[in-house]
């Protein structure tokens, strides 16, 4: 890289980084940190970057590599698209973020074509965790109401959380249930908190965290993250169609994505037990399930 070449880039990087600095540091003047962080030249040196201040008096003018532009994004508390402006500026490639617009509605045809042959009940994810679809038997699996009132709880957090719908109440019918019930929250919260961390900053990301909140569930947010597996067999009371009574019944789930992207994905419910099975072939799904 040549003189001007070089001097150019760290001029623009340098711009970058401070614009976004003093973005943060004028957001203290309404309310303090929760962090009590300062967004100061010398804060940002001290846990960021220990070169900041070499950089910034031109003292030297060697780009930083990409993981520290990274690492003082996460200190500059950046969205996905204010990280990949500053990775770009210094020359680096951006890190693949979720899809949106037409390229998100071409990945949710594709999942709708995939659910339409797919023999068990199953439903369409996004990375904001809305459910875009569900096919028949998940519908009568989970008893999921038609009416339009309901278009609103078309989210994973609420089919989990909000006692209006079935799904709640069925899955915490005993102290067991309720138990691996909770298991379940917490461990999807964990789960999902690592699969986004670097979205953490994101409109949406916090979007769908204030409506977790909504459900006074702080207990399952605050629990620390200890990396336990947790059994994906879950519990709930399903209809038994021959007596309409509701039984227990045992299912799992699996993820379906295309290609490298996590989401859009399909979760698709799998019987477990014999009562499962019943149930689901009840459904419409394929009478011998034993192979799953």
């Amino acid at each position: 890289m040549d003189i001007d070449t070089e001097n150019s880039r760290h001029k623009i990087v340098m711009g970058e980084i401070e614009a976004l600095r003093v973005k943060r540091q004028q957001k203290l003047a309404d309310r303090p940190h929760p962090s009590l962080k300062r967004f100061t030249q010398q804060e940002l040196n001290d846990e960021a970057f220990p070169s900041y201040k070499n950089l910034l008096v031109g003292r030297t003018r060697r780009i930083p590599d990409r993981q520290t532009i990274i690492n003082i994004a996460e200190y500059l508390e950046c969205t996905s698209d204010e990280r990949n402006d500053l990775l770009l500026a210094a020359g680096y490639l951006p890190i693949l973020t979720e899809l949106e617009g037409r390229s998100l509605e071409r990945a949710l045809e594709w999942a709708q074509q995939t659910m339409t042959i797919i023999p068990f009940p199953a439903m369409i994810v996004t990375h904001t965790q809305d459910i875009k679809g569900v096919n028949e038997p998940f519908r009568h699996l989970f008893d999921i109401p038609l009416e339009r009132s309901y278009d609103g709880l078309m989210n994973r957090v609420d089919f989990h959380f909000n006692s209006d719908l079935p799904i709640r109440p069925r899955s915490t019918f005993d102290k067991a249930s309720f138990e691996q019930w909770e298991e379940h929250a917490k461990y999807g919260i964990h789960a999902f908190k690592r699969e986004h961390m670097l979205s953490r900053y994101d409109a949406w990301y916090q979007k769908l965290f204030d409506r977790v909140q909504k459900y006074n569930v702080d207990e399952y947010l605050n629990v620390p993250d200890v990396g336990a597996k947790v059994d994906q067999i879950q519990t709930i009371l399903a209809r038994m169609e021959s007596s309409d009574e509701l039984v227990a019944i045992r299912y799992r789930q699996v993820s379906i994505s295309e290609g490298s992207r996590l989401y859009p994905q399909i979760e698709v419910f799998l019987p477990v037990d014999s009562a499962a099975r019943t149930v689901f072939e009840n459904l419409g799904c394929p009478a011998d399930c034993a192979f799953v």
